[in-house]
Protein backbone atom coordinates (compact mmCIF):
# COMPACT_ATOMS: atom_id res chain seq x y z
CA UNK A 1 0.00 0.00 0.00
CA UNK A 2 1.46 3.06 -1.30
CA UNK A 3 -1.68 2.99 0.26
CA UNK A 4 -1.97 6.75 0.00
CA UNK A 5 -0.66 8.54 -3.05
CA UNK A 6 -1.73 12.14 -3.51
CA UNK A 7 -5.39 12.74 -4.33
CA UNK A 8 -5.79 12.74 -8.07
CA UNK A 9 -5.09 15.31 -9.29
CA UNK A 10 -4.82 18.92 -8.30
CA UNK A 11 -2.18 19.95 -10.82
CA UNK A 12 -4.08 18.54 -13.75
CA UNK A 13 -7.40 19.89 -12.52
CA UNK A 14 -9.10 16.51 -12.27
CA UNK A 15 -10.29 15.60 -8.80
CA UNK A 16 -11.69 12.24 -7.75
CA UNK A 17 -12.86 12.45 -4.12
CA UNK A 18 -14.23 8.92 -4.35
CA UNK A 19 -10.65 7.64 -4.33
CA UNK A 20 -10.04 9.38 -1.00
CA UNK A 21 -13.15 7.73 0.44
CA UNK A 22 -12.10 4.33 -0.92
CA UNK A 23 -8.62 4.68 0.55
CA UNK A 24 -9.99 5.15 4.05
CA UNK A 25 -12.40 2.21 3.70
CA UNK A 26 -9.55 0.01 2.45
CA UNK A 27 -7.13 1.09 5.19
CA UNK A 28 -9.78 0.45 7.83
CA UNK A 29 -10.47 -2.94 6.24
CA UNK A 30 -6.78 -3.80 6.60
CA UNK A 31 -6.79 -2.66 10.23
CA UNK A 32 -9.83 -4.79 11.06
CA UNK A 33 -8.24 -7.73 9.26
CA UNK A 34 -5.14 -7.41 11.43
CA UNK A 35 -7.19 -7.24 14.63
CA UNK A 36 -10.52 -9.03 14.37
CA UNK A 37 -13.92 -8.40 12.90
CA UNK A 38 -16.61 -6.78 15.02
CA UNK A 39 -17.51 -9.43 17.64
CA UNK A 40 -21.12 -9.80 16.60
CA UNK A 41 -21.29 -13.44 17.68
CA UNK A 42 -18.78 -13.29 20.52
CA UNK A 43 -19.84 -15.56 23.36
CA UNK A 44 -21.85 -17.89 21.11
CA UNK A 45 -21.30 -21.52 22.06
CA UNK A 46 -19.15 -22.82 19.20
CA UNK A 47 -19.34 -26.37 20.52
CA UNK A 48 -22.66 -26.72 18.69
CA UNK A 49 -22.77 -27.05 14.87
CA UNK A 50 -24.88 -23.90 14.48
CA UNK A 51 -22.69 -21.87 16.84
CA UNK A 52 -19.56 -23.04 15.07
CA UNK A 53 -21.10 -22.07 11.72
CA UNK A 54 -21.90 -18.57 12.97
CA UNK A 55 -18.57 -17.85 14.60
CA UNK A 56 -16.34 -19.34 11.93
CA UNK A 57 -18.35 -17.95 9.06
CA UNK A 58 -18.39 -14.45 10.54
CA UNK A 59 -14.65 -14.55 11.16
CA UNK A 60 -13.99 -14.93 7.42
CA UNK A 61 -15.85 -11.79 6.36
CA UNK A 62 -12.74 -9.56 6.42
CA UNK A 63 -9.51 -10.46 4.64
CA UNK A 64 -6.96 -7.66 4.46
CA UNK A 65 -4.69 -8.66 1.58
CA UNK A 66 -7.19 -7.92 -1.24
CA UNK A 67 -7.69 -4.41 0.16
CA UNK A 68 -3.99 -3.79 -0.39
CA UNK A 69 -4.39 -4.96 -3.98
CA UNK A 70 -7.08 -2.32 -4.54
CA UNK A 71 -4.60 0.22 -3.21
CA UNK A 72 -2.27 -0.74 -6.07
CA UNK A 73 -5.01 0.10 -8.59
CA UNK A 74 -5.58 3.50 -6.96
CA UNK A 75 -1.84 4.14 -6.77
CA UNK A 76 -1.32 3.48 -10.47
CA UNK A 77 -4.23 5.84 -11.19
CA UNK A 78 -2.91 8.70 -9.07
CA UNK A 79 0.71 8.43 -10.20
CA UNK A 80 -0.12 8.36 -13.90
CA UNK A 81 -2.88 10.94 -14.18
CA UNK A 82 -0.65 14.07 -14.02
CA UNK A 83 1.37 12.78 -16.99
CA UNK A 84 -1.29 11.52 -19.39
CA UNK A 85 -0.65 12.20 -23.05
CA UNK A 86 2.23 14.45 -24.02
CA UNK A 87 2.66 16.08 -20.63
CA UNK A 88 6.33 16.40 -19.78
CA UNK A 89 7.74 14.31 -16.95
CA UNK A 90 10.49 16.11 -15.07
CA UNK A 91 12.10 12.97 -13.69
CA UNK A 92 14.16 14.59 -10.96
CA UNK A 93 11.22 16.57 -9.58
CA UNK A 94 8.99 13.52 -9.84
CA UNK A 95 11.39 11.38 -7.79
CA UNK A 96 11.97 14.13 -5.22
CA UNK A 97 8.25 14.60 -4.73
CA UNK A 98 7.44 10.91 -4.52
CA UNK A 99 10.15 9.99 -2.05
CA UNK A 100 9.54 13.02 0.14
CA UNK A 101 5.86 12.14 0.28
CA UNK A 102 6.37 8.47 1.13
CA UNK A 103 9.68 8.00 2.92
CA UNK A 104 9.39 10.62 5.67
CA UNK A 105 6.28 8.92 7.16
CA UNK A 106 7.96 5.53 6.69
CA UNK A 107 11.01 6.69 8.66
CA UNK A 108 8.76 7.96 11.45
CA UNK A 109 6.77 4.72 11.40
CA UNK A 110 9.97 2.70 11.75
CA UNK A 111 10.87 4.71 14.85
CA UNK A 112 7.44 3.88 16.29
CA UNK A 113 7.82 0.20 15.42
CA UNK A 114 11.07 0.14 17.37
CA UNK A 115 9.52 2.06 20.26
CA UNK A 116 6.75 -0.53 20.43
CA UNK A 117 9.22 -3.37 20.62
CA UNK A 118 9.73 -4.55 17.03
CA UNK A 119 13.25 -5.39 15.91
CA UNK A 120 14.29 -3.44 12.86
CA UNK A 121 15.88 -6.10 10.70
CA UNK A 122 15.98 -4.91 7.11
CA UNK A 123 17.32 -8.08 5.50
CA UNK A 124 16.68 -11.77 5.88
CA UNK A 125 13.68 -13.93 6.67
CA UNK A 126 12.30 -11.68 9.40
CA UNK A 127 12.84 -8.36 7.67
CA UNK A 128 10.64 -5.53 8.92
CA UNK A 129 9.96 -4.81 5.24
CA UNK A 130 7.96 -8.05 5.06
CA UNK A 131 6.63 -8.49 8.58
CA UNK A 132 4.81 -5.16 8.61
CA UNK A 133 2.66 -3.07 6.25
CA UNK A 134 5.88 -1.92 4.58
CA UNK A 135 5.90 -4.89 2.19
CA UNK A 136 3.42 -3.16 -0.11
CA UNK A 137 5.26 0.16 0.16
CA UNK A 138 8.45 -1.52 -1.00
CA UNK A 139 6.59 -2.69 -4.12
CA UNK A 140 5.25 0.84 -4.56
CA UNK A 141 8.77 2.27 -4.43
CA UNK A 142 9.78 -0.13 -7.19
CA UNK A 143 6.86 1.05 -9.32
CA UNK A 144 7.68 4.70 -8.63
CA UNK A 145 11.27 4.12 -9.66
CA UNK A 146 10.21 2.28 -12.82
CA UNK A 147 7.40 4.68 -13.77
CA UNK A 148 9.38 6.82 -16.24
CA UNK A 149 10.36 3.64 -18.10
CA UNK A 150 6.84 2.21 -17.90
CA UNK A 151 5.42 5.46 -19.24
CA UNK A 152 7.87 5.34 -22.13
CA UNK A 153 6.94 1.73 -22.90
CA UNK A 154 3.25 2.63 -22.82
CA UNK A 155 3.89 5.36 -25.42
CA UNK A 156 5.98 3.26 -27.80
CA UNK A 157 4.30 -0.14 -27.37
CA UNK A 158 0.75 0.72 -26.31
CA UNK A 159 -1.44 -0.68 -23.58
CA UNK A 160 -2.24 -4.07 -25.18
CA UNK A 161 1.41 -5.11 -25.41
CA UNK A 162 2.44 -3.59 -22.07
CA UNK A 163 -0.45 -5.13 -20.15
CA UNK A 164 -0.23 -8.54 -21.81
CA UNK A 165 3.50 -8.66 -21.16
CA UNK A 166 3.09 -7.66 -17.51
CA UNK A 167 0.31 -10.20 -16.95
CA UNK A 168 2.41 -12.93 -18.54
CA UNK A 169 5.44 -12.02 -16.41
CA UNK A 170 3.34 -11.79 -13.24
CA UNK A 171 1.61 -15.13 -13.75
CA UNK A 172 4.87 -16.85 -14.73
CA UNK A 173 6.58 -15.51 -11.61
CA UNK A 174 3.69 -16.60 -9.35
CA UNK A 175 3.75 -20.10 -10.85
CA UNK A 176 7.40 -20.58 -9.91
CA UNK A 177 6.21 -21.06 -6.31
CA UNK A 178 2.56 -22.11 -6.58
CA UNK A 179 2.32 -23.18 -2.93
CA UNK A 180 4.01 -20.14 -1.41
CA UNK A 181 2.21 -19.22 1.83
CA UNK A 182 2.79 -15.50 1.27
CA UNK A 183 4.97 -13.03 -0.62
CA UNK A 184 8.18 -13.78 1.29
CA UNK A 185 9.60 -16.44 -1.06
CA UNK A 186 9.38 -14.07 -4.03
CA UNK A 187 11.23 -11.15 -2.48
CA UNK A 188 10.58 -7.51 -3.38
CA UNK A 189 11.30 -7.76 -7.11
CA UNK A 190 9.34 -10.98 -7.54
CA UNK A 191 6.34 -9.62 -5.65
CA UNK A 192 6.46 -6.36 -7.57
CA UNK A 193 6.55 -8.33 -10.82
CA UNK A 194 3.49 -10.38 -9.83
CA UNK A 195 1.45 -7.29 -8.94
CA UNK A 196 2.71 -4.96 -11.68
CA UNK A 197 -0.27 -5.64 -14.00
CA UNK A 198 -2.62 -4.57 -11.21
CA UNK A 199 -0.76 -1.28 -10.80
CA UNK A 200 -0.76 -0.75 -14.55
CA UNK A 201 -4.52 -1.30 -14.67
CA UNK A 202 -4.81 1.71 -12.37
CA UNK A 203 -2.72 3.76 -14.80
CA UNK A 204 -4.97 2.60 -17.65
CA UNK A 205 -8.01 3.66 -15.66
CA UNK A 206 -6.49 7.13 -15.23
CA UNK A 207 -6.54 7.54 -19.00
CA UNK A 208 -10.12 6.29 -19.21
CA UNK A 209 -11.56 8.24 -16.28
CA UNK A 210 -12.45 11.48 -18.05
CA UNK A 211 -14.59 9.67 -20.63
CA UNK A 212 -16.37 7.28 -18.26
CA UNK A 213 -20.18 7.43 -18.26
CA UNK A 214 -22.32 8.20 -15.22
CA UNK A 215 -23.69 5.27 -13.25
CA UNK A 216 -27.01 6.18 -11.61
CA UNK A 217 -28.17 2.82 -10.30
CA UNK A 218 -27.59 2.29 -6.56
CA UNK A 219 -28.45 -1.38 -7.03
CA UNK A 220 -25.70 -1.81 -9.61
CA UNK A 221 -22.99 -0.16 -7.54
CA UNK A 222 -23.91 -2.29 -4.53
CA UNK A 223 -23.80 -5.34 -6.78
CA UNK A 224 -20.26 -4.37 -7.75
CA UNK A 225 -19.34 -3.83 -4.11
CA UNK A 226 -20.70 -7.24 -3.26
CA UNK A 227 -18.74 -8.73 -6.17
CA UNK A 228 -15.57 -7.11 -4.83
CA UNK A 229 -16.23 -8.52 -1.36
CA UNK A 230 -17.06 -11.94 -2.83
CA UNK A 231 -13.77 -11.93 -4.72
CA UNK A 232 -12.03 -11.02 -1.46
CA UNK A 233 -13.79 -13.79 0.45
CA UNK A 234 -13.26 -16.30 -2.36
CA UNK A 235 -9.52 -15.67 -2.44
CA UNK A 236 -9.42 -16.16 1.33
CA UNK A 237 -11.26 -19.48 1.09
CA UNK A 238 -9.03 -20.66 -1.75
CA UNK A 239 -5.96 -19.77 0.30
CA UNK A 240 -6.92 -21.28 3.63
CA UNK A 241 -9.25 -24.09 2.58
CA UNK A 242 -8.17 -25.17 -0.91
CA UNK A 243 -4.46 -24.35 -0.37
CA UNK A 244 -4.39 -22.15 -3.49
CA UNK A 245 -2.10 -19.33 -2.46
CA UNK A 246 -3.26 -15.75 -2.69
CA UNK A 247 0.02 -15.07 -4.50
CA UNK A 248 -1.77 -16.68 -7.46
CA UNK A 249 -5.28 -15.32 -6.97
CA UNK A 250 -4.39 -11.68 -6.33
CA UNK A 251 -3.66 -11.03 -10.01
CA UNK A 252 -7.22 -12.04 -10.90
CA UNK A 253 -8.59 -10.10 -7.96
CA UNK A 254 -6.66 -7.05 -9.16
CA UNK A 255 -8.53 -7.22 -12.47
CA UNK A 256 -11.81 -7.36 -10.55
CA UNK A 257 -10.66 -4.40 -8.44
CA UNK A 258 -9.98 -2.39 -11.60
CA UNK A 259 -13.59 -2.83 -12.79
CA UNK A 260 -14.96 -2.11 -9.30
CA UNK A 261 -12.99 1.14 -8.90
CA UNK A 262 -14.09 2.16 -12.39
CA UNK A 263 -17.73 1.71 -11.38
CA UNK A 264 -17.15 3.68 -8.17
CA UNK A 265 -15.84 6.60 -10.25
CA UNK A 266 -18.86 6.36 -12.53
CA UNK A 267 -21.27 6.30 -9.60
CA UNK A 268 -19.53 9.22 -7.87
CA UNK A 269 -20.60 11.39 -10.80
CA UNK A 270 -24.19 10.70 -9.86
CA UNK A 271 -23.85 10.81 -6.09
CA UNK A 272 -20.90 12.22 -4.18
CA UNK A 273 -19.26 9.94 -1.62
CA UNK A 274 -19.74 10.52 2.08
CA UNK A 275 -17.89 13.71 3.02
CA UNK A 276 -16.52 12.20 6.23
CA UNK A 277 -15.02 9.28 4.34
CA UNK A 278 -13.46 11.72 1.88
CA UNK A 279 -11.93 13.72 4.73
CA UNK A 280 -10.67 10.57 6.45
CA UNK A 281 -8.99 9.53 3.21
CA UNK A 282 -6.40 12.25 3.85
CA UNK A 283 -4.94 10.21 6.71
CA UNK A 284 -5.56 6.69 5.41
CA UNK A 285 -1.82 6.28 4.71
CA UNK A 286 -1.12 6.95 8.38
CA UNK A 287 -3.82 4.47 9.37
CA UNK A 288 -2.21 1.84 7.17
CA UNK A 289 1.24 2.49 8.62
CA UNK A 290 0.52 2.64 12.36
CA UNK A 291 -2.88 1.02 12.98
CA UNK A 292 -1.32 -1.85 14.93
CA UNK A 293 0.56 0.53 17.23
CA UNK A 294 -2.68 2.38 18.02
CA UNK A 295 -4.29 -0.91 19.00
CA UNK A 296 -1.32 -1.85 21.13
CA UNK A 297 -1.43 1.51 22.86
CA UNK A 298 -4.97 0.82 24.05
CA UNK A 299 -3.79 -2.51 25.44
CA UNK A 300 -1.27 -0.67 27.59
CA UNK A 301 -3.91 1.46 29.26
CA UNK A 302 -4.97 0.39 32.76
CA UNK A 303 -8.59 -0.15 31.75
CA UNK A 304 -10.54 -3.13 33.12
CA UNK A 305 -12.06 -5.55 30.65
CA UNK A 306 -15.34 -4.09 29.41
CA UNK A 307 -16.68 -6.96 27.34
CA UNK A 308 -16.27 -8.06 23.74
CA UNK A 309 -18.00 -5.21 21.95
CA UNK A 310 -16.77 -2.23 24.06
CA UNK A 311 -13.21 -3.57 23.92
CA UNK A 312 -13.37 -3.89 20.14
CA UNK A 313 -14.82 -0.40 19.73
CA UNK A 314 -12.28 1.27 22.01
CA UNK A 315 -9.41 -0.62 20.41
CA UNK A 316 -10.41 0.56 16.95
CA UNK A 317 -10.97 4.11 18.18
CA UNK A 318 -7.49 4.04 19.69
CA UNK A 319 -6.09 2.87 16.37
CA UNK A 320 -7.92 5.61 14.47
CA UNK A 321 -6.95 8.31 16.95
CA UNK A 322 -3.31 7.26 17.00
CA UNK A 323 -3.22 7.28 13.19
CA UNK A 324 -4.75 10.76 13.05
CA UNK A 325 -2.15 12.14 15.47
CA UNK A 326 0.57 10.54 13.33
CA UNK A 327 -0.96 12.17 10.27
CA UNK A 328 -1.12 15.58 11.94
CA UNK A 329 2.47 15.46 13.23
CA UNK A 330 4.24 13.58 10.43
CA UNK A 331 2.28 12.84 7.28
CA UNK A 332 0.64 16.20 6.71
CA UNK A 333 3.92 18.16 6.99
CA UNK A 334 5.63 15.69 4.64
CA UNK A 335 2.73 16.00 2.21
CA UNK A 336 2.96 19.78 2.22
CA UNK A 337 6.71 19.60 1.71
CA UNK A 338 6.23 17.22 -1.22
CA UNK A 339 3.59 19.44 -2.82
CA UNK A 340 6.00 22.36 -2.70
CA UNK A 341 8.04 20.44 -5.28
CA UNK A 342 6.20 21.21 -8.50
CA UNK A 343 5.97 18.32 -10.93
CA UNK A 344 6.77 20.61 -13.84
CA UNK A 345 9.06 23.59 -13.81
CA UNK A 346 6.98 26.76 -14.44
CA UNK A 347 7.86 28.48 -17.72
CA UNK A 348 10.39 31.24 -17.42
CA UNK A 349 9.00 34.71 -17.87
CA UNK A 350 10.27 36.44 -20.95
CA UNK A 351 12.54 39.44 -20.35
CA UNK A 352 10.79 42.78 -20.42
CA UNK A 353 12.70 43.74 -23.56
CA UNK A 354 11.29 40.74 -25.36
CA UNK A 355 7.72 41.25 -24.17
CA UNK A 356 7.16 44.75 -25.63
CA UNK A 357 9.11 47.14 -27.83
CA UNK A 358 11.01 49.80 -25.96
CA UNK A 359 10.11 53.45 -26.33
CA UNK A 360 12.64 55.87 -27.76
CA UNK A 361 13.31 57.29 -24.31
CA UNK A 362 13.94 53.82 -22.80
CA UNK A 363 16.36 52.99 -25.56
CA UNK A 364 18.38 56.15 -25.10
CA UNK A 365 21.66 55.90 -23.22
Amino acid sequence: MSPNPEPANVEQGARYPVLDALRFVLAFWVAVGHYEIFPLFAGVNDATPFGRFLTRGWSTVVFGTPAVIVFFVISGFCIHIPFIGDKKLAVGRYYARRYTRILIPVAAALCLYRLFGQKLRFWGEHSILWESPLWSLLCEEIYYAAYPLLRYLRRVAGWPLLLSGSFAAGIATALTRPHAPDWHPFGPLGTATILLPVWLLGALLAEQAAALPTLTSAARIWLWRFAAWLGCWGSEMLHFKAKISYTLTMIAFGALAYFWVKKEIEYSRHRAPNKYLIAAGAWSYSLYLVHAQGMELFGWLPIPYLGYIPTWCFTMLSSLGFAYVFYFLVERPSHRLARSIKLNRPPRSAPASAMAPQSIGEAAP
